[in-house]
Order: C-alpha cells, then sequence, then structure tokens
C-alpha cells in the first residue's frame, strides 16, 4: 500500500511533487507513524508512505528526477537499501533503530545517515 500525503495549500488532489526533495518512508508498522508525520510535514510537504518493498522499491526506482530521502525500519533496511543504494536519485538514507543498537551493514552504505 502506498499513501500519499501532501499539504492542502491550494490543490487538495495534488498528486505529483513540485518540490526538490521528496520522503518515502518505509515501515510496516504505519500506525505508529500519525505523530512522525505531523513533525515531518514542517519540514517539507511532499512524503509517501509505503508498507510493502516492492512499491517502495518501484517508486525509488520510477521517480529519476526527485531527489529522495528514504527513512525506513531497521528490521526492513537492509534489504531495500541494498537494491536502491546506487540509484542517483536515492538521496539519503535514515534508518529507524528505536533501540539504537548497532547495525554494523549500515557502514556498508555510504548514503545511510546519523548511524
Amino acid at each position: 500500500m502506498m499513501t500519499n500525503q501532501h499539504s492542502s495549500i491550494n490543490n487538495e488532489q495534488r498528486t505529483r511533487n513540485l518540490e526538490t526533495y521528496s520522503i518515502a518512508i518505509f515501515s510496516q508498522d504505519l500506525g505508529s507513524l500519525d505523530e512522525f508525520q505531523m513533525k515531518l510535514k514542517n519540514l517539507i510537504d511532499y512524503l509517501t508512505i509505503f508498507d510493502t518493498e516492492n512499491d517502495v522499491k518501484n517508486y525509488i526506482q520510477q521517480n529519476e528526477d526527485d531527489l529522495i530521502i528514504l527513512i525506513v525500519s531497521i528490521e526492513l533496511g537492509e534489504t531495500i537499501i541494498k537494491c536502491t543504494h546506487d540509484l542517483k536519485q536515492l538521496h539519503q538514507i535514515y534508518v529507524y533503530n528505536p533501540t539504537n543498537d548497532v547495525s554494523p551493514w549500515t557502514n556498508d552504505y555510504e548514503k545511510v545517515c546519523d548511524r
């Protein structure tokens, strides 16, 4: 499932990104993202939420003209990062890890921020 979230300024039906950056969130725990989404909306107008690997991978691959910031949970990160890291449109990756456990595999990817 993919969910587009964007502001209601001027056009409630806008479906394409008019900003330089977009945020893609990949998580299977969508219920816990409401507060997080609200905080992100203060930083960027356009974000898309995914709960399947194929959907987020297709989104990243098909949006070659965007600069995409990917936020992914630690449980889902390694596989999706491995297959999308080298795409030019994937600008930065943030791995959400609430336990702050060290995840050595993230060191293999230069686009992963705030290890």
